[in-house]
């Protein structure tokens, strides 16, 4: 069993960065939002919003992911939804 506050290995991704990118890519709509930790306050409160898309920017940012340009358009997108 973990301690608390000790992070849980992925099973499923290699690490956060191709997380993000398969969440970004390959899901989308309610199934996307839940994965990507989207909810009510981030298109109530623009500051939530900018937080959530700096954190993932920065790590797409360095990126050498072949699917990087895909995810980055998909996360525009969704941002932009949010900053009205």
């Amino acid at each position: 069993m973990k301690e608390k506050g000790e992070k849980m290995e992925d099973l499923y991704f290699k690490n956060h960065e191709a997380r993000l990118i398969f969440g970004l890519v390959v899901l989308s709509q309610k199934m996307q939002m839940d994965f990507l930790g989207i909810d009510y306050n981030h298109y109530s409160d623009k500051k939530i919003a900018e937080i959530w898309y700096s954190n993932i920017k920065d790590v797409l940012a360095v990126s050498n992911h072949e699917m990087k340009d895909a995810a980055l358009e998909n996360l525009e997108r969704l941002y932009s939804g949010m900053k009205h």
